[in-house]
């Protein structure tokens, strides 16, 4: 299974697409930008935006799995409309490219289960962040 990320410019002003892609490696799924592996100390950014689609992965992986059905030739396509002075992502469209033999009768059952991938969850509700700082002198109040 391919799963690959594609950051699509928001306004015809801003140019150039990024991918990266999903690897199933030893058990792990590592996120790629071309040749590199993407960690924390690349980008924390980069790693946020690609769990949605890591998280999609898994659950397609597993559904297929249930069923006896093959990865080979599924591919998933992450799309985010990325607006470059914002630094913001507008848009996220999940592209599952099946194969050929795909039965027809799970087609709307792999959208439903890519649905429940918690971290999209997150984000259609996301959390209230609080910052609360401390300075080392002061006590901590818990409210």
């Amino acid at each position: 299974m391919i799963l690959t990320l594609i950051f699509a410019p928001c306004s015809t002003k801003i140019t150039g697409k990024m991918n990266i892609d999903i690897k199933f490696e030893n058990g792990r799924i590592v996120p790629y930008l071309g040749p590199q592996e993407i960690t924390m100390e690349v980008s924390p950014f980069l790693i946020f935006l690609a769990t949605a689609g890591m998280c999609s992965a898994v659950f397609v992986q597993a559904f297929m799995q249930q069923r006896g059905l093959s990865t080979e030739g599924v591919k998933i396509v992450q799309k985010m409309n990325y607006n470059q002075f914002t630094n913001q992502v507008h848009d996220i469209d999940i592209h599952i490219d099946l194969p050929a033999h795909f039965p027809e009768k799970y087609k709307s059952a792999i959208v439903n289960v890519v649905n429940q991938c918690p971290v999209k969850q997150h984000l259609l509700q996301p959390p209230t962040f609080n910052v609360i700082p401390h300075l080392a002198n002061e006590q901590t109040r818990v409210a």
